[in-house]
C-alpha cells in the first residue's frame, strides 16, 4: 500500500518515471541509470546478501523503475500484503498477466549492498494470498487505494511525505 500511496502523491507533480526503492539497499555502482529507458526495470538484480545472484527470474523486488503507463496498466502494487513477503511475487503475476517483460542491467552494473537490519515479521498468509493473485490484480491496487492525505514537506533536494496507515 505504501508504494501505491507514494505513486499517487508523486504523480500529481507530473513525473513520468517512478522508482520504488527499498531503503535497505545501497547502490554499489554509479553507473546504475535511474531513468526509465524502458519499463518495468528491475535494478537490484545483484545483491550482496544473495551472493550477487538473482534468486528468481520473475523477481521484481528491491529496486524497480516504472513508466507511468505500465505501472497503471498493472494497477500498481497490491494493497493487501502487510509485513514481509509476497508483495514482490504478486507484482510478478501482474507483470505476466499484462504481458510485460522485466528488463535488467548486467550483474556488474546493477549491484547493491543490503544494510543489516532487523527483519519485519513474516506475512504468514502470503502463500495463500498468492494463489489468488492472477485473478485479483484488476481489483486490488491503485484502483482501490484509499488513504488519509499525507503531510508533505518540500525541501530543495527531496520531498518528505509522511503517511499514516
Amino acid at each position: 500500500m505504501l508504494y501505491n500511496i507514494a505513486y499517487s502523491e508523486a504523480k500529481t507533480d507530473n513525473y513520468t518515471c517512478f522508482v520504488f526503492h527499498d531503503v535497505d539497499l545501497i547502490p554499489e555502482n554509479d553507473q546504475i541509470m535511474y531513468n526509465c529507458v524502458r519499463s518495468p526495470i528491475h535494478l537490484s538484480r545483484a545483491i550482496d546478501s544473495f551472493n550477487y545472484r538473482l534468486p528468481d527470474r520473475k523477481l521484481i523486488g528491491g529496486v524497480s523503475m516504472w513508466k507511468k503507463e505500465d505501472f497503471e496498466k498493472v494497477n500498481g502494487w497490491s494493497n493487501l500484503f502487510v509485513n514481509w513477503g509476497g508483495e514482490d511475487d504478486d507484482m510478478s503475476y501482474r507483470i505476466i498477466m499484462n504481458k510485460l517483460s522485466i528488463f535488467r542491467f548486467r550483474n556488474d552494473v546493477a549491484r547493491y549492498t543490503m544494510l543489516k537490519h532487523k527483519r519485519t515479521p513474516v506475512n504468514t498468509a502470503r502463500h495463500h494470498m498468492l494463489l489468488d493473485s492472477p485473478r485479483r490484480f484488476k481489483v486490488d491496487g491503485l484502483s482501490t487505494l484509499t488513504y488519509i492525505p499525507p503531510t508533505r514537506e518540500n525541501h530543495q533536494l527531496y520531498t518528505r511525505i509522511l503517511v499514516r496507515t
